[in-house]
């Protein structure tokens, strides 16, 4: 085919020219030369955090959005089920649900790993900060092959997804376009961008939203656990060092419960202990008055799960 008939793409080498003469483009290739090494490097950086190994396979954020879409039903499936009043159901494994040698849809992890009901304020403060600060365990708690271990890996995973490697770190696939450094820049990419910062927000989101769901109904758990080791620590014996019983632990000791019931327990006891109470009943007005407040708070916490 003659030259002159052939199809031309874009003018790449132009640059190099850029109305110099022919025999003075030295200085014209070297910046061309600079421009598509730059433009290589970011292509293989965008490659190397988004492409899947296996061939033909959905790339890395598809993966993770699966992998979080596995999450959210699987913790609708378990919390809804587990009482704060059987600790014991927070730290085991989830039967199948069927036989099927295909994959299961959701996982059968422990929300936690077995840590000692003394350790339960630790673990309520420490799990924030490891989310917050994208950590996957610390020195004081190791949530290991649990839901919560599952969670915190997605979340430093992602975090890891959203930032190119060397020597584009500065750029974050959720500020795409518009971190594209100028040189590098085309329509294309740019629609690219756009759509790999879109996808990043929507895994983000929907991350929280484990956590914010996950958290809500562990702090609840953990703060139950809490109680019933105090309450522990009270039947055996162990003075409270002139600590203030808190607000929870009063309630319970008043109700004469030695940890968080359920609210049918909960509600039963109300009432027995309502009908001598009850100041038409010929019971004291004060001391009514002060098993209503307790009553309150307990189904707060109750409800609150």
């Amino acid at each position: 085919m003659n030259v002159q008939s052939r199809p031309f793409g874009l003018d790449w080498f132009g640059s190099a020219l850029n109305g110099k003469e022919f025999q003075n483009v030295s200085s014209g290739l070297t910046q061309l030369v600079e421009q598509e090494e730059s433009r290589l490097m970011f292509a293989k950086a965008l490659k190397h955090a988004l492409a899947n190994p296996i061939p033909h396979a959905p790339d890395r954020i598809a993966l993770l959005h699966d992998d979080i879409r596995t999450l959210e039903k699987t913790l609708r499936l378990r919390l809804s089920m587990l009482p704060l009043d059987r600790p014991q159901a927070w730290f085991r494994t989830s039967p199948p649900t069927d036989k099927s040698p295909i994959a299961s849809t959701s996982w059968h992890d422990p929300i936690f790993l077995a840590f000692e009901e003394s350790h339960a304020q630790t673990v309520k403060k420490v799990l924030p900060e490891l989310w917050a600060a994208k950590y996957i365990a610390s020195q004081d708690y190791d949530p290991g092959f649990s839901l919560w271990g599952r969670l915190l890996k997605m979340n430093l995973k992602l975090h890891q997804l959203n930032h190119l490697p060397a020597p584009f770190t500065d750029i974050a696939l959720e500020d795409m376009p518009d971190a594209i450094p100028d040189e590098l820049l085309t329509p294309a990419l740019s629609q690219y961008g756009a759509q790999l910062a879109t996808r990043i927000k929507v895994c983000q989101k929907e991350l929280d939203a484990c956590y914010g769901y996950l958290w809500s109904r562990s702090e609840s758990f953990l703060v139950a656990l809490h109680v019933q080791h105090i309450a522990r620590q009270s039947r055996s014996g162990f003075a409270t060092g002139g600590r203030k019983l808190s607000p929870l632990e009063d309630a319970l000791k008043y109700m004469n419960f030695s940890r968080l019931p359920n609210i049918d327990d909960l509600r039963t006891r109300y009432r027995t202990m309502a009908q001598t109470m009850h100041p038409d009943l010929g019971g004291n007005e004060e001391r009514f008055k002060l098993l209503s407040g307790h009553y309150q708070a307990l189904l707060k916490q109750l409800q609150r799960f």
